[in-house]
This record gives structure tokens, sequence and C-alpha cells, in this order.
């Protein structure tokens, strides 16, 4: 394609596409969508475009889905967070700009730079802030990672759920017309965390999770299945969930 190839002229803003040269505004941008898994094309193609690759991924899922269950019974947990990552965000331009007026500064300068008293003023006081937002920086990540040892308990449930997502978007293998969106499966999600017993003790909140998780996904996917499908269905699993809590038993 012309425009790939930069195949710009310099008279004016035209792109020559065969004999014809066509007005070429600068704002234009050309977006392609393939319904391909895993598309590959060729390197010239690939190093002159950029590839965004929407997939749903398990591990992605399941951070997704961990997000939302941590959401629901540790919103507390979530919202500090949320915040923390704002913070994190924000020491990294703060950093970023201050190493950016620092050069600018010493760039301006004089040959002798000991002799510019703003400048050296103006050094000490970067050196202050920057000193200051590592002692934070280092301190929200502990923080962060104490919150990230509590979500961690509740990742047998979203790891559950992405498994059967999973299994749920492979039906289709078995017929064309067993097709389920994620935004429908998030809504069983949250109504099975929503319907799920309570618990004072906290493992048996979590095996209560996953349990309400795995028989609602299954009456609701079962509702769109033949009867002659649901079995093969049960059996994916059976197979599965099987074989995961076989695989962390030998783990342990």
């Amino acid at each position: 394609m012309p425009r790939l190839r930069n195949g710009i002229m310099m008279k004016g803003r035209a792109i020559k596409v065969g004999d014809k040269e066509i007005d070429y505004n600068p704002e234009f941008r050309l977006i392609l969508q393939t319904k391909l898994s895993n598309p590959h094309y060729k390197p010239e193609i690939q190093a002159q475009t950029t590839l965004i690759n929407f997939t749903v991924t398990k591990d992605g899922l399941e951070e997704q889905l961990l997000g939302d269950v941590v959401k629901v019974e540790r919103p507390d947990l979530e919202n500090n967070k949320a915040e923390l990552t704002k913070q994190q965000n924000s020491y990294k331009i703060t950093l970023k700009k201050l190493e950016d007026d620092l050069l600018q500064r010493l760039s301006a300068a004089g040959p002798n730079i000991l002799s510019d008293v703003m400048l050296v003023i103006n050094l000490e006081t970067t050196k202050k802030m920057s000193d200051d937002i590592e002692i934070k920086a280092t301190e929200a990540k502990i923080t962060a990672r104490k919150i990230d040892e509590a979500r961690e308990s509740y990742r047998p449930a979203a790891s559950r759920a992405s498994l059967l997502y999973f299994i749920l978007n492979n039906l289709y293998k078995i017929n064309m017309l067993y097709q389920f969106s994620l935004k429908a499966f998030s809504v069983v999600f949250n109504n099975a965390i929503k319907f799920a017993e309570n618990s004072n003790n906290f493992k048996q909140r979590v095996q209560l999770l996953i349990d309400s998780i795995t028989y609602l996904v299954f009456v609701y996917t079962s509702r769109g299945l033949f009867e002659c499908d649901k079995l093969v269905f049960l059996l994916q699993m059976i197979i599965q969930v099987f074989f995961i809590l076989n695989f962390f038993f030998l783990l342990l």
C-alpha cells in the first residue's frame, strides 16, 4: 500500500496510487481488523504497522476476574490498589519531569556551572524532591505487595471462572451455534458471587464462591446446548477441573 510505503509526494499532500495522484489528509488513519486469533503478516508489513491483539488470554482474564471478585468481597483492597497505581504513575511522571528539567538547566548553563548560584540551588531542590519521591515510591511498592498478597487469597475463584470461560469458548468446535460472549459470562460470574452462601470462615467462603461459580456457569451454559451435547460439556468441565486440582496437588 502506498501509505505503508510512505508514498507521499512532496508536491502538496498527495499519494500516488497507480498512475493517479490522490489528495492526502495527514490525519488519515487506516485500521484493519481480522477475525484470525493469531494472524501472520510479512515482516515488511509488521515493520510498518502496529499490531494490537485483543484476544482474551487465560491469565489476562483471570486477573480481570480476580479484580471483580475482590471488588465485591474486599472493596477496600481494590480501591487501595487503584489509588496506589495512580500514585506510582504520578511518581514516575514527576521524576521524569524533574530529570528533563535538570537536563534542560544543565544544557543552558554556562561553562562554569558552580558559579551559577540559581542552578546549584535548583539542583539541590531537585535532588531533595527526587529523594522524597523515591522514598514514597518504595513505601508504595511495599504497600502494594501486601495488598497483592491479600488479593491472592481469592485467586482460586478467579482461576476457576477463567477455566470455565475457555471451556465455553471452545464449545463452538462441537457446534458453531455455541457462541458465548465475555460480557454475558461476566454477568453470570458476578451473579455467582452475589448468590454464593456466606461464611465467616475465609477458606470456606472462597470454596463457596468456587462452587457457586461452577454451578451457575453450568446451568447457564446447559440452557443453550442440545441434549446430546450437555454430557460432553459436563465431561469437559469434570476433566479440566480435576486436572487442575491434581496438578496443584502434585505441586504441593
